[in-house]
């Protein structure tokens, strides 16, 4: 215990006494946290052949299988654990020198081992030396539907309603869209040395072969997935691998072609626009978000849920439960939640944080919610041994209807919202194999 102590002094020593935050009222007090994280830094979840063709140059090696959380990615997700632990108990939620009770934090993870791995590296930073069940469905060879209902067949989209609010969303089709982020491809290619790939080579003209020319991107949607096969798909993806790479600490990320910050917005403006599109669009975004935010909604509003399927009882202190990207794009775009990152050219970062908390006011025992996004910028991503303690924006309920003079919103407006925008067709949490009795 006495190591437990010293620990977690650590975070103490790094951000100071002095309160990170604003103080809040003598009145409010903080009684719930949901966390929604994405996982920590991974290798890359594919490398298609396509990817040698694009470029002269030859991608870098990981260290661990396709998709897998690296050893910096726990290193860097084990800061934000510590982080959250230091600012729970400077807000009176948790005790410093104790390990957590089961009825004062859980963690659910999605089944992959990115997920998992990044729950564990929470703890190691969180409640060092502490054993604290990381919890996910039983058979771990499957996506768990909480956090993505349409992939694995709980609900559907209507087709012909989705394409037509994407393309909307668009300006009217996917090549209007394509033409507002002209410098963010333009910046790809650069930094691919697309010119001199095999590619362009065998398509003739080099000077003058683009990735819109040579790669076409067609909007596809059916009942379970939604896409942008060609240059879409590819330049997210790329323009992720290479913040990846940064965040990993790799040297010459992108063959030393990237050294400008206004670089690395314009790259990822590119991943950030694919998944305001595809992600966030609300005929999307609501259906795949619906189980989260059921989730959510119990962990924050009721007084007593069992989770069968992750043998959890709520409430509890701080429910921290690790995702994916998708799934904080999801959220934002159901609930109109919209943020900014200085420092991070990633709108859904590696290890980012959404948070949600509940207070309760003591004058007259009303609840109220607090939304904001924690994470650590490209900076320090890359240096690790930097002490800075993470970022953190406070993120704006727009669409609650009763907000008080700090901006949170009352509960009964966030739960009101969220039943308004949930699709009860993909509805999970109510379901038997979900609850107990």
């Amino acid at each position: 215990m006495k190591g437990l102590f010293i620990r977690l002094l650590f975070p103490v020593l790094i951000f100071g006494s002095n309160s990170l935050y604003a103080e809040e009222s003598n009145e409010m007090k903080l009684e719930r946290v949901v966390i929604v994280s994405r996982h920590g830094v991974r290798a890359p979840t594919k490398l298609p052949p396509l990817m040698q063709e694009i470029t002269p140059y030859q991608w870098p090696k990981w260290d661990v299988p396709l998709g897998w959380l690296t050893p910096r990615g726990g290193e860097l997700t084990s800061k934000l654990g510590a982080f959250q632990r230091f600012r729970l108990v400077e807000k009176g939620l948790l005790a410093n020198q104790t390990c957590p009770s089961a009825d004062q934090i859980a963690i659910i993870a999605d089944t992959d081992q990115r997920t998992r791995k990044t729950g564990e590296s929470f703890v190691a930073g969180f409640a060092p030396e502490c054993q604290i069940q990381i919890r996910y469905q039983k058979d771990a060879a499957k996506k768990d539907p909480l956090f993505n209902p349409v992939r694995m067949g709980e609900c559907s989209f209507n087709t012909l309603t989705v394409k037509k609010a994407i393309l909307e969303k668009a300006g009217g089709s996917i090549e209007q869209y394509s033409q507002r982020f002209q410098s963010g491809f333009e910046a790809l290619e650069n930094v691919l040395n697309f010119s001199q790939s095999k590619l362009c080579k065998e398509a003739g003209n080099p000077e003058r072969c683009t990735l819109q020319n040579v790669l076409h991107s067609d909007l596809k949607v059916t009942p379970y997935s939604v896409s942008l096969p060609g240059y879409w798909s590819l330049s997210s993806m790329l323009t992720e691998i290479f913040l990846l790479q940064e965040a990993q600490g790799m040297p010459l990320v992108g063959w030393g072609r990237i050294s400008r910050e206004k670089q690395w917005k314009e790259l990822l403006s590119l991943h950030n626009a694919q998944f305001d599109l595809l992600q966030r669009t609300p005929e999307v975004a609501r259906i795949r978000a619906t189980p989260l935010l059921d989730l959510i909604n119990n962990a924050l509003a009721t007084e007593g849920t069992t989770l069968k399927k992750y043998d959890l009882k709520l409430p509890v202190s701080l429910l921290f439960i690790v995702g994916h990207d998708t799934n904080l794009a999801n959220i934002s775009g159901a609930l109109d939640l919209n943020w900014s990152l200085p420092g991070q050219p990633d709108n859904t970062p590696p290890g980012g944080e959404l948070v949600f908390e509940r207070w309760k006011r003591a004058s007259d025992n009303t609840y109220w919610v607090r939304a904001s996004f924690v994470y650590q910028t490209l900076k320090d991503m890359k240096d690790i041994t930097l002490n800075n303690h993470p970022a953190k924006v406070d993120v704006e309920m727009r669409a609650c209807e009763e907000k008080n003079m700090q901006g949170m919103c009352s509960l009964k407006s966030f739960s009101k919202h969220i039943e308004a925008v949930r699709i009860p067709e993909c509805t999970l949490i109510d379901s038997a194999s979900f609850l107990g009795n």
